[in-house]
């Protein structure tokens, strides 16, 4: 008695299980649309948001050949970089709609560089290649249920480019121009600017390298009769890899 049981409760789970795995099969698999991170927390149009938003797009980028990325952003109306056409080295300074440092937040692939802990809470964007960059998204107004407290005033948020087929690209920029003031109209080649970028994606792995030296006989903060420049040199490396 117990073996005809016994049979009969495992022919029973067999036909569970099998009615199951039919039922399971035959569920549809439906693709859920691409999320996207937004200026608000809810999916609405750019002119439903209530919030300004400036994006420069990477043909905005290749037109600004020979200058750095602050010089770039410095372009945009309503936004004031202090030092963005300074002497070279200058500290800089954002100010948008008035505000300061501290209150205008900067992200790079959605992470947070600028320091809460440092005084000045800033960012020297001159530190990343405008060939590198793939588009710019700039937001004004208060995104602190967002973003926090620092960006009480603005939102910077640059993304960098990422190889989205199989293969590697490279590219090499050379810029040389003057660097001279009303008072020493002298039209040498003081400034010397090369970048070298590596890209490419094999599988699910992409990078992204980038090396750029700048070398130029800046004008120098201090007045001085014989007007002597003031040599300053940077270099900038980068390396990003993505799985």
């Amino acid at each position: 008695m117990n073996k005809k049981k016994c049979s009969l409760l495992l022919l029973c789970l067999q036909g569970i299980l099998g009615m199951y795995a039919q039922q399971k099969d035959s569920i549809p698999i439906q693709k859920l649309a691409e999320v996207t991170v937004s200026e608000s927390r809810f999916p609405l149009k750019r002119s439903q948001t209530g919030k300004i938003v400036t994006k420069i797009t990477d043909e905005d980028l290749q037109k600004t050949s020979g200058k750095n990325l602050a010089e770039v952003i410095n372009s945009v109306a309503g936004i004031e970089i202090n030092g963005s056409t300074s002497h070279p080295g200058q500290n800089l300074g954002y100010s948008i709609r008035g505000s300061r440092n501290r209150q205008v937040l900067i992200l790079i692939d959605g992470i947070q560089v600028t320091d809460p802990s440092a005084i000045s809470s800033d960012f020297d964007l001159r530190l990343l290649n405008v060939d590198d960059v793939a588009s710019i998204e700039i937001l004004k107004g208060a995104s602190s249920v967002l973003y926090g407290s620092g960006a009480a005033a603005a939102t910077i948020n640059i993304t960098l480019k990422e190889t989205e087929t199989n293969g590697f690209s490279a590219k090499a920029t050379w810029v040389a121009g003057t660097n001279q003031s009303q008072d020493n109209k002298n039209y040498r080649i003081d400034d010397l600017y090369n970048a070298y970028s590596l890209g490419g994606k094999t599988g699910k792995i992409s990078f992204l390298t980038s090396l750029s030296y700048q070398d130029l006989e800046g004008l120098s903060a201090i007045k001085t009769e014989e007007n002597k420049p003031d040599d300053f040199s940077r270099i900038n490396a980068l390396a990003k890899f993505s799985i």
